[in-house]
Parts: C-alpha cells; structure tokens; sequence
C-alpha cells in the first residue's frame, strides 16, 4: 500500500446545491485534520457543475476525497466523471450514490429485502385519499434532499398536505410521504465493513431539524441504550441497509427505534464532516479519532 501522507489528496468540496455551506465546513475540518497530520492536501472548490466535469480540476490528484454534499456529489453526477478520468474516490460508486440519494428507490430496494421502514407514498398530484389514509401524522420530504431541507412533520389532512408539499417542492419535484414513527432518533456510521455503535440524537425540537443540526448548542449525543442483542441486530441490519444498493467506503445510515423495531429512513453516501456531525462524534464515542477514521477512508478507496 503507499504511504497515505504522500497521495495528494484533493478535498473536494462546495459544490451547487442547497447544502453547499455545510459542504464548505465539511472541506475545510478534513483538510485542517489532514494538514495537521502530515498530509499534503489541495482544496478544490466546486463551484459550478461545469467545474465538476472538467478534467483540470482534478489535475495532479491521487485521490479525490469527495465532500459535496447533495446533488453534484451524492447522486453520482462527480462519481461518474471521476471514473471517466481514471481518478480514484471516496464513498460509494456512480450506481449505488444515485440509488442513496433518491429516499423513494432506496425504500422500494429495502421493501424488497424486507427491511422494516415507515410505510411511504409517492406523491403524483392526485392521490390525496391514498395519503390521508397512510397515518394519522406523515412526515413530507424532497425525496433527493439532505441536512433536513424541506422536511415538515404535520398532522395528516389536506390543508397542511397542500402547505408541506408546497415547501418539499423547493427543493425537488419528487416527494415522499411516509407514516411518522414516533421513538427515538438514532444513526450507526459505516466505514468500510465496520458499523459504529448506534448513536441517539436528542434535538431540543420536534425533530432533528436543520437548526438543531448544525446552528443550537442544546442537541445531545449519545450512545444508544440498547441490550446487547438489539445493538448486534442493529449494526448487521444498519449495514444490510447500506450494503442493499450497493453504497461502499464509508456512510451513515439513519432510523427510529419505536422501542420494538427499527424503522430505517434513509442512507447517506456523503455524511457532514463537520465539529458537529454525527459520523465524527460516532467515532469519538467509540474512542477513535477524527485523524484515524480519515485514514480509514482513504485506505478503503486506494486498496
């Protein structure tokens, strides 16, 4: 294997989407790691999809250490020129990120597979009826969106459909409506064939909202209080999840503990790499650093 601090490694970052300012802080706490480790990284702002197929971008890399966040970076879009261009990456391949991005298929993969999720419908402008028979409570979300853009949790009748609709279709034509599971919020990071220990998230909110993401003080971390049976079948589970569309190198994988089952949400190919987010504090919680795990992803994508 070569020695990791002589790749050049370009941190790919920003990108064009809704997400992009977290995609910054993600790029910017990678590299400051990296360089303060003994790396010799380049970063490489994204800053308009034309830049992301452009061959000079990626000139003089080893590995692009993919940090876009959203569309450009999470649907296969920068995935596929990569591998058009011969430059290795990291995360999941062109196939399996566009299948990750997309709630709607990656529920219908899992559905397959019998993995447990909420109940769901694809909104198609005349099923109204079909929805307000789904549950008492939904929750309505883009169906290719991160970082919580455009999510509304709402009691299920028509007003508040047409109101929740409206705000999910600023950010895609395609919504998701899904029964609202009420539990407790818990995530399980994946880095290579490792599943972390399950994390819970305690928002000071309705939900783990933008805000409580990425602006409060006041969200707690930490680690599931599970039997240790319930722990081992979430970590396989979690990354049965993962391993169902193909996703590889590193992720995260989001769900609901209802105290009897978990219901499984949604996979993400690209997770925040920021001070606050979840796939770090995974691996604080289980006592690894921010350097180790760094060091982990780029072993997977070289190897």
């Amino acid at each position: 294997m070569k020695d990791l601090k002589a790749l050049k490694i370009g941190i790919i970052f920003g990108g064009w989407s809704a997400e992009r300012d977290i995609s910054v802080k993600s790029g910017r706490a990678v590299f400051n790691c990296l360089l303060e480790n003994g790396f010799k990284p380049k970063l490489i702002d994204l800053v308009s999809k034309e830049m992301a197929t452009k061959e000079k971008t990626f000139k003089d890399i080893d590995l692009a250490f993919i940090l876009v966040h959203g569309r450009g970076g999470e649907d296969g879009y920068l995935q596929n020129f990569l591998d058009q261009i011969n430059v290795p990456y990291t995360g999941s391949d062109a196939i399996s990120s566009k299948l990750g991005m997309n709630k709607i298929t990656t529920k219908k993969i899992w559905q397959r597979l019998n993995i447990c999720s909420p109940q769901f419908i694809e909104w198609n402008h005349n099923n109204f009826e079909d929805i307000l028979n789904l549950s008492n409570k939904v929750v309505v979300k883009p169906a290719s969106e991160g970082s919580s853009y455009g999510i509304s949790i709402i009691e299920n009748n028509e007003g508040n459909l047409n109101k929740a609709i409206k705000k999910a279709r600023k950010f895609d034509s395609e919504i998701l409506i899904e029964s609202y599971v009420e539990g407790k919020e818990l995530t399980v990071s994946i880095i290579g064939n490792h599943a972390y220990n399950p994390l819970e998230i305690i928002p000071n909110a309705d939900y783990y909202d933008f805000n409580a993401k990425y602006n409060k003080e006041d969200t707690v971390y930490k680690k599931a209080d599970l039997s240790a049976k319930r722990k081992a079948f979430l970590k396989k589970e979690a990354s049965k999840c993962f391993e169902a569309i193909g996703c590889s190198g590193w992720g995260r994988v989001d769900l609901i503990d209802d105290g009897n089952k978990f219901y499984f949400l949604e996979v993400n190919t690209v997770p925040g790499m920021t001070e606050k987010s979840l796939v770090p504090k995974s691996a604080i919680l289980d006592d690894e650093s921010f350097i180790s795990i760094l060091e982990r992803i780029i072993k997977i994508a070289i190897a």
